[in-house]
């Protein structure tokens, strides 16, 4: 996962940079409140705020089900991507899918590139926390050629202290050129890095009966200290948009690598609920790799008729993935004490040969929309996509995966008055599963390609020009994959998530910006093994209720200074598969308060900004999918100065 802050730098190392002349701020502006356009998951520079993320949307990770787009176009991410390639994401699901080309059940995660534009500006960002973490961010943007041609880049180095102890090492970096040579000409190539090392592993905690962990500690490293994971996650491409004869052309190559050169798992099993721990295993792993080559054409053409605007878009996409992984050393270090630094000599790695996946696959599509000034928008799509995947085990190879479904979305809003909107949609997909968890016999294991598909409706008012407001209901259905009683990855079944989400966000009045948000979830399994009484009709760590209220105060009269909260709160999360229990880990609430200070450095502006998180330190633990328990982050403070030069 990628970090958000990290550790120092010697100045003198950044002198060059800044040799510009004063701009526009660039991100002295960033905030996640203020740039929300709803409550489902905007980012903006380290900030990011929402109840949707690109890890999790509606119960689902759109990451891992292949829906990551880079400046709307497709790309198959397999490395994290680092902050200083990317500006900002937005997460397009229910209304922000409308009049979006060729839709996914899972939603869409669509990246945003940091470019140049025609003012010199160098960014600086220096933070402190949460707790010893250091770090320094340098983002520049130069024009090279006024608009025409101009590079944006930079880099952070970072020191962490993360919640369970581990002090990680990162170094970041990125270099974006852009070329403009006419009027809608965009050509941008890209090339974003990052380094890890010394990244210990969270311990994953499996208890021995049908009750939660008990309270422990935070912020002590009780792993194995030679348990350091090292390597790289690396992403580079080319971007170009152009109008050609009429048309709207829009292509894309990217190469998405990320290398792991040694990589470690940390698992504690039949933990009671004194603490005690059966047995602790770590599981090492040595020159995994798992990179994408992937590339979208996109061609359009637009017709405007009156107060009718028809668009026709044809679409091409292609990937090839390839995978090495397995072949890893399990080391069972006996009984233990969950939190009690039990430390253990090295072993000597024993490593057993990789398993290779590959995927190709490729997807033609065809989509129309109608915009209709003050009555409504229609999208239709229409998708052939050819996918195989090869397996390559070390006791010999799998039989080959092989899909050609058709796939098809309609969605269409509808607008009421100029004030209110309803909106619906239709979407069927081929998507990825996620890979097999730590605890799984067949560890990153990657399933076959899954046929998925959603449903969802809802209303949106606008309150004011400035406060939108959003209420939608929504049905994913996928095949449920997951860990069976001998600990194989597989599928057990159907899984359907139904729900409704509430969204407000926008100016209440002068100064006064919220973003509030709640979504419902209601999931459920069927299928044989529910049949059979083997597992409980309800997913392991879905959260029946996710709520979020954020806001930003600029008091009049005050105008350096602004002042956030956000109020977060989860219900109950199912904490158990077995078969008549009803274990859930209760609900979970959490308050941070922070503020700005804007003042300028010379001719610069800069901004001082404090944020303090779970403000009452309240402990609670989260749950993951193959039944795992991790606790929460304490409370924690950041000060963090950011200048624009």
């Amino acid at each position: 996962m990628l970090p958000r802050t990290h550790r120092s730098l010697p100045l003198g190392a950044l002198s060059i940079l800044f040799l510009t002349d004063p701009a526009l701020a660039q991100r002295t502006g960033d905030n996640a409140v203020t740039a929300a356009e709803d409550a489902f998951g905007t980012s903006i520079g380290n900030e990011q705020l929402g109840l949707y993320g690109p890890n999790q949307v509606r119960g689902f990770s759109p990451v891992d089900a292949g829906n990551v787009r880079i400046e709307g176009l497709y790309f198959d991410q397999q490395a994290g991507l680092t902050d200083r390639l990317i500006e900002g994401s937005t997460v397009r699901v229910g209304l922000t899918a409308q009049g979006y080309p060729f839709p996914a059940p899972t939603g869409i995660a669509d990246y945003r590139l940091r470019k140049a534009g025609d003012k010199a500006i160098t960014s600086i960002v220096a933070t402190g926390g949460p707790y010893e973490t250091m770090s320094l961010e340098v983002d520049a943007k130069l024009p090279i050629d006024g608009e025409r041609f101009g590079i944006a880049g930079g880099f952070g180095i970072y020191r962490e202290e993360t919640h369970y102890g581990s002090t990680p090492d990162y170094e970041n970096f990125a270099i974006i050129p852009t070329w403009r040579p006419a009027p809608g000409v965009d050509i941008t190539a890209f090339f974003g890095q990052l380094n890890f090392s010394d990244e210990e592993p969270e311990t994953l905690v499996f208890t021995s009966g049908d009750h939660v962990p008990p309270r422990v500690p935070r912020l002590d490293y009780t792993g194995q200290p030679w348990a350091e994971a090292k390597g790289h996650n690396r992403n580079y491409g080319l971007i170009a948009k152009a109008p050609i004869a009429g048309f709207d052309v829009q292509a894309s190559l990217v190469r998405s690598d990320r290398k792991v050169d040694m990589g470690f798992a940390d698992l504690l099993f039949g933990v009671d609920e004194e603490g005690n721990a059966a047995d602790r295993v770590i599981i090492a792993d040595a020159d995994n790799r798992y990179r994408s080559t992937s590339g979208e054409v996109r061609v359009s053409r637009s017709l405007a008729e009156n107060d009718r605007r028809h668009t026709i878009h044809l679409m091409a996409r292609g990937r090839d993935q390839k995978r090495r992984y397995g072949g890893a050393d399990v080391i069972s270090l006996g009984p233990t004490r969950y939190t009690v630094k039990d430390y253990r000599p090295k072993p000597d790695f024993v490593f057993g040969p990789d398993t290779r996946d590959e995927v190709q696959q490729t997807t033609f599509g065809a989509g129309y929309e109608l915009r209709w000034r003050n009555v409504g928008e229609l999208g239709i799509g229409i998708q052939k996509t050819d996918y195989r995947k090869r397996i390559d085990d070390p006791a010999g190879p799998l039989p080959e995966s092989r899909d050609k479904p058709w796939l098809y979305s309609v969605t269409a809003a509808a607008y009421l008055t100029p004030t209110i909107a309803l909106y619906g949609g239709y979407v069927r997909g081929l998507e990825e599963s996620p890979v097999a968890p730590d605890n799984a016999v067949n560890r990153n294991e990657a399933p076959p390609a899954i046929r998925t598909r959603q449903a969802d409706a809802g209303v949106r008012i606008a309150i004011t020009p400035a406060l939108k407001a959003v209420a939608g209901v929504f049905e994913v259905v996928k095949p449920y994959y997951n860990v069976d009683t001998a600990q194989r990855f597989r599928q057990l079944g159907d899984v359907r998530h139904r729900g409704v989400e509430l969204s407000l966000a926008g100016e209440i009045v002068k100064g006064l910006n919220v973003v509030a948000g709640t979504v419902f979830l209601d999931a459920r399994i069927s299928g044989e093994e529910v049949d059979a009484g083997l597992i409980r009709n309800r997913p392991t760590g879905a959260i029946e209720r996710n709520s979020l209220l954020s806001v930003d105060w600029r008091p009049r009269g005050l105008d350096r200074w602004s002042f956030d909260a956000v109020f977060e709160s989860v219900g109950d999360r199912i904490a158990s598969a077995a078969p008549g229990s009803d274990l859930v880990v209760p609900p979970r609430t959490a308050l941070a308060l922070g503020t700005r200070y804007r003042f300028p450095i010379g001719k610069s502006p800069a901004v001082l900004r404090a944020q303090l998180g779970n403000i009452l330190n309240t402990f609670g633990y989260g749950v993951g999918d193959s039944g795992f328990f991790v606790y929460n982050l304490p409370r924690r403070f950041t000060l963090s100065l950011t200048a624009d030069l």
